[in-house]
């Protein structure tokens, strides 16, 4: 690899510590380019081999969205709370980047989302690893969700929200809404109501190719779409949201002694049953 990115999440490096270590591991024999906080990666993207994300969940799925068009694989190391997208542990940075320098990796394609929304505030394609979610905002009523599969009615649905969700976004708000845990490289969209108001709508899973559409309907309260639980749009009544499995894909660099099954045990089971 002959240049490789570093994204550092600066609330976790404030001393440039991590940096100072992995610029050591790394030597003299990459071109390395260092963001902070995911600045300036979208213009610098083409030119990488590799990007390092160097935080936890949240800094991975921010790298995920600023290299989305690039296909640019990436490497995340937590130093951050949960970590459960992440490869390893900030305690083994040195064995694990040893591991990847001496190809001693593999490439773990997940699936993206990307929707757009017509209407009073419409916006380019926006992308996503975990989920796309619309809820209400700070008022207790609820809102009326007109949802189609493929151009068809499926359901109307009272809620406070919905989430569209990635296989990899499925252990994330999906979850905690009693949607199902889905294995991270399967090609399917899971659909989980928030707290709806009626017993009839329960999380369900579609085919990748089936495109999602959601109106919004008789409401004088803000209703919201976030990106990943970072990026996040106000929408009117006349919106129409649009989503679909994305043709680009986040790539994800596992070492060989990456267990899946005993990453969901120790970061998610676990704390389910506490």
């Amino acid at each position: 690899m002959k240049n490789i990115g570093i994204n550092i999440n600066s609330e976790k490096d404030p001393e440039n510590k991590i940096l100072n270590d992995i610029l050591k591991i790394l030597g003299n024999e990459c071109k390395i380019f260092v963001f902070n906080d995911c600045r300036g990666i979208p213009e610098k993207s083409s030119q990488l081999d590799m990007i390092l994300s160097i935080g936890g969940d949240g800094t991975t799925l921010r790298t995920a969205r600023s290299v989305v068009k690039n296909a640019v694989p990436i490497l995340s190391v937590n130093f951050g709370n949960l970590g459960f997208l992440t490869t390893a542990e900030g305690t083994n940075l040195e064995s694990t980047l040893n591991k990847v320098l001496n190809n001693q990796y593999y490439i773990e394609d997940r699936m993206m989302l990307e929707c757009d929304f017509k209407g009073g505030n419409s916006r380019d394609k926006l992308f996503s690893l975990n989920d796309i979610v619309l809820c209400k905002g700070t008022l207790s009523r609820v809102v009326n969700y007109e949802l189609s599969i493929d151009d068809k009615i499926y359901n109307s649905l009272v809620a406070d929200g919905i989430i569209i969700s990635t296989p990899t976004g499925s252990t994330a708000y999906s979850l905690s809404a009693g949607g199902p845990i889905i294995y991270p490289t399967l090609d399917v969209i899971s659909i989980t109501p928030i707290c709806p108001l009626f017993l009839n709508m329960r999380s369900f899973i579609l085919n990748s190719d089936n495109n999602i559409s959601l109106k919004i309907s008789d409401t004088n309260e803000p209703v919201f779409l976030t990106i990943d639980g970072q990026e996040a749009f106000e929408l009117c009544n006349d919106n129409k949201i649009n989503i679909r499995k994305s043709k680009y894909k986040t790539k994800l660099i596992k070492t060989y002694d990456y267990d899946y099954f005993s990453t969901l045990r120790k970061k998610i089971i676990s704390r389910i049953k506490e």
